[in-house]
Parts: structure tokens; sequence; C-alpha cells
């Protein structure tokens, strides 16, 4: 049997020292150009990969940080689920002795810019991985930081753009856009005039545009003649009131909420309004909290953009980008969208 190659061995053979190979696997700074290549050459001509990863596990050397926000209140309805997955992922790589440091950001998702500044400062290069989100460009800021500094990151959520990305689970939110404008032409009168309510999230997060536009776009091309009101789903009390008068005086044919938090006070507000017949709603995710609505029938659909799956495969994919530098990187791994009613909900809970 060949003898087993190790770091030692690279560097002996390239002429250099344990910590510039280091340098050269992870994609550090320290080291010129050229002598990168030439320890990445001999890497590749050798058996080392394997060998050397499972010496880093034994010595426990990974450290992967999680930082999500905290699901509680309003953040509840969708990262129970990611935390959930991110979890069951967890189990499965535990034995191998990887340090995995799970960070709650209490602020929510729209500070969590200030959470990866607050993390960043508090880290340093010993950090190998992190799975967090990213949907604005002040969190895209801080996320392209930590790559530079030579952490692996895998995104989960649906999401900005960012380079370099060890990969990022998500859920095109155009298709989740069309499919919910296609699920709601099954439940409204197509000869009826009338205006179609969005509740969306913040106009400054990316999935969000995206899914505006997808409505937007599907519905002037398919029913030119609705207009289309957006409320701020984030904003639950001034929506709450929004909704409210907008139901008293105008003909609703019909609402979308595109995230998991305004799918609850949605249903929830027109429950309390007791309309006969309420307005069809096309939801968002699939949570304990909505199964009366389901049960009602206030809530027709709901749109499932598969969440704890997110966090259950980036997890992995993240580990074995870890413990394989030169694994190809899938950049963009797409869930599965799955549209759920009445009839089904409880397999997804």
């Amino acid at each position: 049997m060949a003898q087993k190659v190790t770091i030692k061995d690279i560097a002996a053979k390239t002429g250099t020292s344990v910590t510039s190979v280091h340098r050269a696997l992870y994609g550090r700074k320290g080291i010129s150009e050229d002598l990168r290549a030439k320890i990445l050459t001999e890497v590749e001509d050798s058996n080392y990969r394997m060998d050397e990863a499972a010496s880093m596990l034994r010595r426990g050397q990974f450290h992967i940080t999680v930082l999500l926000p905290k699901p509680e209140g309003q953040e509840r309805f969708y990262y129970r689920g990611l935390w959930d997955g991110i979890c069951r992922g967890t189990e499965a790589i535990r034995k191998n002795k990887v340090k995995i440091t799970f960070v709650e950001a209490s602020r929510g998702v729209n500070h969590i810019s200030e959470a990866l500044e607050h993390l960043y400062d508090e880290t340093d290069e010993s950090l190998n991985g992190l799975i967090t989100i990213c949907d604005d460009d002040e969190a895209k800021d801080w996320i392209q930081r930590f790559i530079r500094r030579g952490t692996k990151v895998a995104l989960v959520d649906r999401g900005t753009d960012v380079e370099n990305l060890c990969c990022c689970m998500e859920t095109s939110s155009s298709d989740m856009g069309h499919l919910a404008v296609n699920m709601m032409e099954f439940l409204i009168d197509k000869n009826e005039e009338g205006s179609l309510i969005l509740v969306n999230g913040p106009e400054h997060r990316v999935s969000y545009r995206t899914y505006a536009m997808a409505v937007q776009e599907r519905i002037a091309g398919n029913h030119p003649d609705m207009k289309v009101i957006i409320i701020d789903g984030y904003a639950e009390e001034a929506g709450r009131k929004t909704l409210k008068r907008l139901l008293k005086e105008e003909n609703i044919k019909g609402i979308i909420a595109s995230c998991a938090r305004a799918t609850y006070w949605v249903c929830d507000e027109v429950d309390k309004l007791q309309l006969k017949p309420p307005p069809p709603i096309v939801g968002t995710d699939v949570f304990e909290e909505l199964q009366p609505f389901f049960e009602k029938g206030i809530l027709q659909a709901s749109i499932y953009q598969s969440h704890c799956e997110h966090g259950e495969k980036a997890l992995k994919y993240l580990y074995e980008s870890l413990t394989n530098p030169h694994m190809e990187h899938e950049e963009k791994k797409l869930a599965t969208l799955s549209l759920v009613m009445k009839e089904n909900y409880k397999y997804f809970l």
C-alpha cells in the first residue's frame, strides 16, 4: 500500500514551511502567487487531500460558526425551521470533532449586518467556516470581508449575490412570486374587477424586491386592469390597520403574503374580521401557528421554500468543502418549492 502523504511531506517537497502550505490551501495571504501555484501543483499530484483532512479532524481543528436571527417573536415563524435544519446537520458531523458555535442574533434579520460586524471583530483566521444569511448590501460587505480573510461562507435563505461563496442554499424569489400569482388565479374570479394586496418585506431586502417585481410583472401581463397594493409586512401594527381599511373600502380579490411573519398576522386579522366570504390568501411557509387558518379555509395555500433543508444541506456542504479544499463549488443550490394546502399541510409541519 502506498505511503500516506502528509502536509509535512508537501512542505518538504516544495522546500517551504507547513504554514505556507496551509496558506496556499486555504487561499490566505502571506505567500507569493508563484509559491502558491507550486504548492497546489504538488498537492494535486499527490494523495494529500484525504489524509490531511482526516488529520485536521482528529485534532478538532475546524471551527464553524452559525449566525442566524434568534427564533423568537416575529422571527420564530421562519427561523425556527432553519435552526432545526442546522441542528440536524450538526448531528451528522458531531462525531468528527468539528467545533460548531451557534450565535443567535437577538435584533433580528434587519440588523444581521451588525451581528456580522461584531463576529468579525471577535474572531480571526481560525474561524474556518460561517453559515449565515445575506439579503442587503451592508451584510454583503461583511460577508466579503470574511471571505477575503479566508473563512468559507455558506448562505441560507433568499438573498443577494456574493462572490466566492462556498455555497448558497436558496429558493428563487421570482419563482415564488410567479407561483403565488398562478395559485391566486385559480382562486379568484378573473372577470371580476378588483385589486390584489401584496404584503411584502422591506424594500431594502433584495429577495423582497425581486418577489414584488415577479408578482407585478405576472399581474401586468395576465391582468392589466388589476391593481397591486403593497403593504409592509414587517410593520405589523400599521399593516393590520391598512389591511383592515382596504378590506372595508375596496374590492380586494385576494391577498399574497411573501414572508412567514406576514402570513401569520394577515390570516389572524382576516379571521378576526369574520368576512363572508374572506378573500383568498396565498402565504409563505408552513408552521404550527398556521394550522387553524388552514382548517378554517382562511389560508387557501402557502408556498413552502424548504428552509429546514437549507440549514441541513448548507452545513453538510460547508463541512465537505472544509475537508476537501479542492472540491469544485456549486455556489447556487436551489431548494425545492412546494405548494401546501389544507389537504397536505400536516406533512410539512
